[in-house]
């Protein structure tokens, strides 16, 4: 296939097509083309930079129609990308990855057109042409998890379609914040907005104001046993800073979105702490407002798992009966496989008392430690695999499943005792399950694979500061999401109640794949977004659909299960 621009009837095509979807009106699709005539880019990209279609639910439409628009062309950006042509840190900053190079063209996948100096900064970064298209925002999210590093520098990690971490301390890896004010104007803005964000913790201060002015930029930190106290910075380090906010949180990826809002993890010897960032325009720039709460999961007892999952306890059972077999559990992030873990582990009760887990989200898990290293020194996994093997435990926790050699350790474990082997970061079920089948691990974990257990941690919606949400209008490119669960949808817009409380309740929903006896759990060339579709189809529940609901009851915020649903493939 030709990476260049389509051909015409190509061009047709898609325009009936978002004529037919409701994306697009007659009279857009025609100016989107003549665009595409005078300046080029691709017709979604011109649909967008124009504003005549809503980002949301032309993603959606692409979610369901990128592979028949564009044969082959996600196969390949999601196995041979030419990374090596976009640095990783910008790639993660504007969410955007190179898809192919032809005939001195650059196809670069975008999820939003709201940069306009963008495109002739790729070209000038990499002296080629660039043609902008558009692309589904899980298959940009999927390509940089597999191909680019999370950590961009030291301690600033992006991962993609979930929260991104600033470490503000390690001393194992020798990462320490200083005081603000010792800091030179030349440093990092990682080392400021870390020395800023220590300085909020040391005073006790649940919210961080950073307010730019004519020569200075005001850092004010207010709470409960702070009022409003402020440091001064230079003006010269808002540019640097400001980049990096709207970075971390994923503001930049969401272009002309209002109101301007994410949200980023501090994480600090262990402890995490979550930043909901809100930007406000001024005449000197956008002030940033960081809301700093400790987290913390509302899992509920075995019977609310039971209630919410009941394929569950039937899998525990029978791998309690047998005594041996593999659990997957997928999360975003090691809390949030923790959590599963420990919903797993709760219905096993005490059948089977002995346990032991590898690595940080055992600790977490609350099951006998055993460390994969040590004060930034990494200890062989296969040494600390045979060190916990020798306490001859019931059930065994081995992080990272698709990591070189874990997978036959785990698939070597299972025929003897129950193992619950992590996927992090991950989505879904269905992107879990294409996880194992592109790496070539289907046959090995096949016989001894019970089932997938994946969870996103979704923070509690806020009954003093909730307004509606309508989603008709933003499912409606979605065929397989277009009837979301009844109920009263809304979202929180932050308030004293909920931001300024210090503490984010974060509630647990559930997706289970658990394959029938007999069936064919890796089927050949299956897509997750063929999967998902397939299962929605079936009526069964998806992780998005899951979510749906919880926001349909009014227990969680709305824009987590929506994020999920165009984030994750």
């Amino acid at each position: 296939m030709s990476d260049g621009r389509p051909p015409a009837e190509d061009r047709r095509l898609l325009g009936d097509l978002l004529i037919e979807a409701g994306i697009a009106t007659r009279r857009a699709v025609a100016s989107g083309l003549e665009e595409q005539r005078v300046r080029g880019g691709r017709l979604g990209y011109n649909l967008l930079k124009m504003g005549l279609a809503t980002p949301a639910s032309l993603h959606l439409f692409l979610e369901d129609h990128f592979e028949d628009l564009q044969p082959g062309l996600a196969g390949e950006v999601l196995t041979r990308p030419p990374v090596d042509r976009i640095p990783g840190r910008l790639a993660h900053y504007y969410g955007m990855v190179p898809v192919a190079v032809e005939d001195g063209v650059l196809a670069l996948g975008l999820s939003s057109a709201d940069v306009p100096a963008l495109i002739p900064a790729v070209e000038e970064l990499t002296g080629l042409r660039v043609d902008p298209l558009i692309c589904p925002p899980s298959i940009i999210t999927e390509v940089l998890r597999r191909f680019y590093p999370a950590e961009v520098e030291p301690g600033v990690l992006y991962f993609p379609g979930a929260e991104n971490q600033l470490v503000l301390a390690d001393r194992g890896r020798g990462i320490v914040p200083v005081l603000p004010e010792v800091l030179r104007p030349e440093a990092p803005p990682s080392d400021r907005l870390r020395a800023i964000a220590a300085e909020a913790v040391r005073r006790g201060a649940r919210s961080i104001r950073i307010e730019p002015q004519a020569k200075i930029v005001r850092v004010v930190f207010s709470g409960r046993r702070v009022d409003d106290q402020e440091v001064t910075q230079e003006r010269g380090i808002y540019p640097g800073l400001a980049r990096l906010i709207e970075g971390l949180s994923g503001i930049a990826t969401r272009g002309r979105v209002i109101p301007k809002v994410g949200r980023f993890t501090l994480l600090i010897e262990g402890r995490r702490v979550a930043v909901s960032v809100s930007a406000l325009p001024g005449l000197e720039g956008d002030t940033y407002t960081l809301d700093l709460r400790d987290e913390r999961v509302v899992a509920g007892n075995a019977q609310d798992v039971r209630d919410d999952l009941p394929g569950l306890a039937p899998l525990v059972d029978r791998l309690a009966e047998d005594g041996r077999g593999l659990l997957v559990v997928a999360a975003a992030d090691e809390l949030g496989a923790a959590t599963a873990v420990r919903c797993a582990l709760d219905l096993l009760g005490g059948r089977h008392p002995r346990r032991a887990g590898l690595g940080e989200i055992g600790a977490m898990a609350g099951l006998d430690p055993f460390p994969l290293a040590r004060d930034g020194e990494a200890f062989p996994f296969e040494a600390v695999l045979e060190r916990a093997g020798q306490a001859s435990p019931d059930v065994l926790l081995i992080p990272d499943l698709l990591e070189p050699g874990r997978a036959a350790a785990a698939a070597g474990q299972a025929g003897r005792r129950i193992v619950l082997a992590t996927v992090v970061p991950a989505g879904d079920a269905a992107a879990v399950i294409e996880s194992i089948a592109r790496a070539g691990l289907a046959r090995l974990l096949r016989p001894v694979l019970s089932g997938i257990l994946a969870v996103r941690l979704m923070e509690e919606l806020c009954t003093g500061c909730r307004r509606p949400v309508d989603l008709a209008d933003l499912l409606a490119g979605s065929p397989a999401h277009r009837r979301p669960p009844p109920g009263e949808f809304a979202a929180g817009q932050g308030c004293a109640s909920c931001r300024g409380s210090g503490v984010m309740r974060l509630r647990p929903v559930f997706d289970l794949f658990a394959p029938a006896p007999g069936s064919e759990m890796f089927a050949p060339q299956a897509s997750a977004a063929s999967m998902r579709r397939d299962r929605v189809r079936r009526g069964e529940e998806t992780l998005c659909l899951a979510g749906l609901r919880k926001a349909a009851t009014g227990l969680v915020d709305v824009r987590e299960p929506l994020r999920l649903l165009l984030h994750e493939r």
